[in-house]
């Protein structure tokens, strides 16, 4: 039942009964052929395809090896056509399966790697500075791809703080971009049967370099009751997920006791590229020579920590300014001590780019711990979201516990570390209102700020005061 593609491409040419008719229970004939079928093949057509809708493809599949008909009811292209539908970006489904010949032939090429366009948001754990992947299905080419977010700094300019003089303002407009030069993952369309994923990597066509390979695979994930301090799993215990795997191997993952051998305990929240240069080698036993080998496994985010709701407006994907070692990518949490169960939906402006417009938190450079961003504060831009609006909605000051953790980083703190925290918004962690002119009606609260040295030694707090400006904008101020 959890090697879909096989389920589906397999034949039921044998005559015998089905095992459906084997099972034991309320029989109906077949009056032309007196053959003993299913009660459920006797319903109408009608009701077996409702019926059938509320299948997985894996089900769908163990179906449609039980008989001849439901098999046939089992290939209907609606059916197939929905499980697309319910991956990708409703402006991405064509009206035609096209260059596939149906629905479901289009939805085996891709199996199982259709959650890469369904979760589209990936981050890396590539060490220290990390990586976000952008992933959708391009349905000119039937083929699933994947390219890196990028940012950099847009126009700047620096002006003193009216409420301290010795402190200057930096002000960021960054500018975010995709790298279509350089795919990291392009799955294209092939028909037929393209045998097991689960423990094969997917040898992906991509780069300039004739012997660059790039391998795609999945992962097993480690339950919840095995997973242990000591382990070195992705995403890290700081980002919220519902699936951890390990990012270690002594083999770099080339063993298949490391791989998933059934859908159920295969990620689909996570993945690994491997990539290496190959070169042909007569002198070598196998004739060729492996160089460079690299494995990076990939994680997307629980959507609910990255959209912001009515009570947590901070919550979301943002973008800071780090000084020299430029933009970064953060996830904000916004926690709050009486979980309010009510979401409401929003809709995420878009530049003519198709990525979102505006970003969100600016920082310092504070990882190195120098002397240069004590007296600097940097304000950033954020995403630009629309908020539905309610009227039973509860109003007055904030609360909770803001948290930035880094899904990019560099060689001070890295990806995957808390950058820094506000314990409490609210009243008990007010400052001040500020009354000047850049940043003024904005609460400022208390917070603490992680810097560390080169390689992340020497790593501490600081004490530091989160500008909360709107929920468009934040600045973090360096007390020492």
């Amino acid at each position: 039942m959890d090697r879909l593609v096989g389920l589906l491409d397999s034949s039921i040419s044998s005559s015998s009964p089905s095992v459906l008719d084997n099972r034991t229970g309320p029989t109906a004939y077949n009056g032309s052929t007196g053959i003993a079928t299913s009660p459920m093949e006797t319903l109408p057509v009608e009701i077996i395809t409702y019926i059938l809708t509320f299948l997985s493809p894996v089900s769908l599949a163990a179906v449609s090896a039980t008989s001849h008909r439901l098999r046939y009811h089992a290939q209907a292209e609606p059916l197939w056509q929905s499980f697309i539908r319910d991956n990708i970006h409703p402006q991405n489904l064509m009206p035609s399966p096209s260059p596939a010949k149906s629905w479901r032939d289009l939805y085996i090429s891709h199996h199982p790697y259709w959650f890469l366009p369904r979760h589209k948001i990936w981050f890396s754990d590539q060490p220290d500075s990390g990586a976000i992947l952008i992933a959708w299905y391009d349905p000119r080419r039937a083929c699933i791809e994947a390219y890196r977010l990028l940012a950099r700094h847009g126009s700047e300019f620096i002006q003193p703080w009216t409420h301290n003089p010795a402190v200057n303002i930096q002000f960021f407009d960054p500018i975010l971009r995709l790298w279509l030069d350089d795919p990291l993952i392009k799955l294209d369309f092939k028909e037929g049967n393209s045998g097991n994923r689960l423990q094969k990597e997917v040898n992906m066509r991509i780069g300039y370099h004739p012997t660059l390979s790039s391998l795609l695979s999945l992962c097993y994930r480690i339950p919840p009751e095995r997973q242990h301090p000591s382990m070195s799993l992705w995403p890290p215990s700081t980002i919220p997920s519902s699936e951890r795997v390990r990012n270690e191997s002594p083999n770099l993952f080339r063993g298949d006791e490391q791989r998933p051998k059934t859908l159920s305990t295969a990620g689909d929240r996570t993945f690994r590229i491997r990539k290496f240069l190959q070169y042909n080698n007569s002198v070598h036993p196998l004739g060729v020579v492996r160089m460079g080998e690299d494995v990076t496994t990939w994680s997307t985010l629980l959507e609910e920590s990255y959209t912001p709701t009515k009570q947590k407006p901070w919550q979301g994907i943002w973008v800071g300014d780090y000084g020299n070692h430029g933009c970064e990518f953060l996830l904000i949490t916004q926690r709050d001590r009486v979980e309010c169960p009510t979401r409401r939906p929003i809709r995420r402006a878009s530049t003519a780019s198709g990525l979102p417009s505006g970003v969100t938190f600016g920082d310092t450079d504070s990882d190195n711990g120098s002397d240069t961003q004590d007296n600097r504060a940097v304000e950033a831009s954020h995403p630009d979201y629309s908020y539905q609006e309610a009227a039973d909605e509860p109003s007055g000051a904030p609360s909770g516990r803001l948290e930035a953790i880094k899904l990019t980083g560099d060689i001070n703190v890295p990806r995957g570390q808390c950058t820094w925290f506000a314990e409490d918004i609210g009243d008990g962690g007010l400052v001040r209102i500020a009354d000047d002119e850049v940043f003024r009606g904005a609460r400022i609260v208390k917070s603490m700020g992680h810097v560390a040295d080169r390689d992340f030694k020497n790593a501490r707090y600081l004490q530091s005061q989160l500008i909360m400006k709107d929920h468009d904008t934040l600045a973090q101020f360096w007390e020492v």
